[in-house]
């Protein structure tokens, strides 16, 4: 029940769990991770799995995760699940410890639409099968992890709903890691921004008035530099000499983008991975109940 996802406010059928847990419950197997990931999938168009493997002294360490979320992404995870299994054996307060670190990098750093969700988790369950502890191997168990969790994410993101581009928006050199935070937020929620991106549209107009409306302290226009991929569009808060809408226009048509933003000298920085917002996108939703 904590994980069930659905229209928001709608009271749940508990005769579905009354009759489904004996059945599921019967089909426990060892092999069966992907139809746990299928059965878990909403809007989703994809299953997202992923497995990493690692050793200590001889001894292999599996972990292996699934996730589902398409729309009403955005941080503090909304309406997404991840369950991550893992054979090492910890305690809860080493796992949470790992988990919390893990997911603040990755799940904490997505927004497909900017809108949060009712319902949302990510858990990390041990089996201590290994014969290895966490405490023995805890740098390389970080590392897995962080990986794990950030492919995942970044599967919703690709999957999010109507989406044709993923776009990582790169900010740095504000006074702290929290202000760029805030800057790649506001880039990355901005619609405008959004529908430029789906149209591939470079007009990076936008993307600098996004930046500067963000609510931090400390932007100097004459600091800022932005880049399509590689490409300078924006240089010293000014729209770059060199730049052409022809070089512009065949970055913003790309399926994959970054928006390097830099803001100053300090060595701050911050990521946030996000969509284009399609047509599509307003199909899906406007027709989710109908």
């Amino acid at each position: 029940i904590p994980f069930s996802t659905g229209v928001i406010g709608q009271q749940l059928d508990l005769s579905n769990f009354e009759l489904g847990i004996p059945v599921a419950v019967s089909q426990l197997s060892d092999s069966s991770i992907h139809d746990v990931s299928k059965g878990i999938l909403t809007t989703d168009l994809v299953e997202k799995s992923h497995s990493i493997s690692f050793e200590v002294d001889g001894k292999t360490v599996t972990l292996t995760g699934i996730a589902k979320g398409s729309g009403m992404i955005r941080p503090d995870m909304a309406t997404m699940l991840s369950f991550v299994f893992t054979d090492i054996g910890a305690s809860q307060q080493e796992l949470q410890d790992c988990l919390s670190l893990s997911v603040d990098q990755s799940f904490n750093r997505i927004t497909v639409d900017g809108d949060t969700s009712t319902n949302d988790a990510c858990t990390l369950s041990a089996t201590n099968q290994s014969g290895v502890q966490l405490r023995d191997c805890l740098k390389d168990f970080q590392i897995a992890l962080n990986e794990m969790t950030k492919t995942l994410a970044h599967m919703i993101v690709r999957d999010g709903e109507g989406a044709t581009k993923f776009v990582e928006i790169r900010t740095s050199g504000l006074d702290t890691d929290e202000d760029c935070l805030k800057v790649a937020y506001t880039v990355a929620h901005s619609p405008l921004v959004k529908t430029a991106l789906f149209a591939s549209d470079a007009n990076w107009g936008r993307i600098l008035a996004a930046v500067g409306r963000s609510k931090v302290n400390g932007l100097v226009i004459e600091n800022i530099n932005i880049y399509l991929n590689n490409l300078p569009i924006i240089t010293a808060g000014e729209l770059d000499k060199q730049y052409t809408e022809e070089a512009g226009s065949v970055e913003m048509s790309k399926s994959e983008i970054v928006i390097r933003i830099e803001m100053g000298k300090s060595s701050s920085s911050e990521s946030v991975w996000t969509t284009d917002l399609s047509y599509d996108y307003v199909k899906i939703n406007a027709e989710y109940r109908t």
